[in-house]
């Protein structure tokens, strides 16, 4: 190959490609994880921070000023989870017009290659993304990220508690039920967030069947319907990312605005398409929580490296495959878990 050639298949090269590829629906991720950290370890300690809302002491003037413990912290140190995929292009894959190829203007295998490539580094890429919209979906709705695949069985938990970061309604309190009161659980979650950690909840995310409860309850629609006190307003509109805007609730504590996210994934046992957004829950939560994604080292020894994704590609010896393979070190990281609460509703 001439040096002046470009060499599609170095990894930097193929890298700078995938930069440039539009990614599946990622709302969990862009607005509870934004940061990004990369490692060059293959295990990353995850700090969990819970504070209290203590107060100074009083303490006479000419006596010694009184010790202060530094709240302190929780410390995990794991594993993230692996995930290493690969395609084939085989050389008759090179012979025959790809998909949307123009039959009048036939591109030469060489390009046809060249195109494959573009592709499965996309399907690659976003089965990976798919993957971690997953990991955080879990990670906020459940408190732990469960890994389980070939040669892996492992659990991470953020230290989501019952009756705290995770509450079920039952009987009459369950909004499917007409006694139910959705306005005045959401004002008081809000309160128990606010309380334990100072932060404001910024969204409030329901299951689609949950939204719909909020929405038919006759206290909500009676307390909507009075107009010469503003308690909120259902206005129904499209954004993008897959959410969907529901409206304004006026609760004392604050106000609370009412989203829907709509994306599902493929279960790869059953084929099923799970929503991310479990459809009978509610999640209230703040992006003003620290959070992260971490990416541990690729265990690769062409890379050897802190990045995200990692592409590489080999023929085989016999010249009959070239392969193209990228891989990934993912783990989400909730620090600061008293910002959120889930609750199952229905």
């Amino acid at each position: 190959m001439s040096d002046s050639m470009v060499n599609i298949y170095e990894p930097r090269t193929m890298l700078a490609a995938l930069r440039q590829v539009a990614t599946p629906r990622r709302f969990f991720h862009s607005t509870f994880f934004p940061r990004v950290v990369s490692h060059t370890t293959k295990s990353v300690e995850l700090d969990i921070y819970k504070g209290k809302r203590r107060v100074a002491a009083y303490v006479n003037p000419i006596l010694a000023g009184r010790v202060v413990e530094r709240e302190g912290f929780e410390t995990y140190e794991v594993k993230p989870a692996y995930t290493k995929e690969k395609i084939p292009t085989r050389v008759a894959d090179t012979q025959t017009r790809s998909f949307g190829e123009n039959i009048y203007e036939a591109s030469t295998p060489a390009q046809r290659a060249a195109e494959l490539l573009g592709q499965d580094l996309a399907t690659l890429d976003e089965r990976i993304v798919r993957l971690e919209e997953k990991m955080c979906a879990e990670a906020l709705i459940t408190g732990k990220v469960v890994v389980k695949g070939d040669g892996w069985d492992s659990l991470v938990s953020f230290g989501y508690e019952a009756g705290k970061n995770l509450i079920t309604l039952s009987g009459t309190s369950l909004w499917s039920n007409s006694a139910s009161d959705p306005m005045r659980d959401l004002d008081n979650w809000r309160r128990m967030i606010v309380q334990r950690c100072g932060l404001q909840p910024t969204h409030c995310i329901t299951g689609s069947e949950a939204a719909w409860a909020i929405i038919d309850n006759p206290k909500v629609k009676e307390r909507l319907d009075i107009r010469r006190y503003e308690m909120g307003q259902i206005n129904p509109a499209s954004m993008p990312d897959g959410i969907s805007y529901y409206g304004d609730l006026m609760l004392p504590s604050g106000i609370v605005s009412l989203y829907s996210y709509d994306e599902w994934y493929t279960d790869p046992v059953t084929g099923e398409d799970i929503p991310l957004m479990p459809a009978d829950k509610v999640l209230l939560g703040s992006t003003n929580a620290r959070g992260a994604f971490h990416y541990g080292l690729i265990q690769n020894m062409h890379s050897l490296q802190a990045a995200s994704r990692f592409p590489y590609s080999w023929v085989e010896e016999d010249g009959s495959a070239r392969w193209v393979q990228l891989e990934s070190a993912p783990m989400p990281n909730l620090y600061q878990v008293d910002a959120f609460l889930v609750a199952t509703v229905l």
